[in-house]
């Protein structure tokens, strides 16, 4: 049986990536890194991921480090994400 703190890593790590996918897409298709709609999507995405991490640390299925992990790794995947878009726009 699979311990209860994997299952919750392994699923917060699942809907990081779901963000991840999310956002990939919305670029993509506004190709616009400054549009108000893309800016809330990712402010609403974050914000609820952080939310859902936090509430995995309260019940400890994850530890502190693991939920701060995935927080500041989505972040610099979407800042990633975010740049190379608004790198492209400039050389357009």
């Amino acid at each position: 049986m699979i311990e209860q703190q994997t299952v919750g890593y392994l699923t917060l790590k699942a809907d990081a990536d779901k963000i991840q996918k999310l956002l990939t897409q919305q670029f993509k298709a506004l190709c616009l890194s400054q549009c108000p709609i893309v800016e809330e999507i990712i402010d609403t995405q974050m914000f609820g991921f952080s939310k859902e991490v936090d509430f995995a640390k309260r019940v400890q299925l994850i530890t502190a480090d693991e939920g701060n992990d995935l927080v500041s790794n989505l972040e610099e995947q979407v800042n990633q994400i975010y740049n190379q878009i608004y790198q492209a726009q400039t050389i357009n």
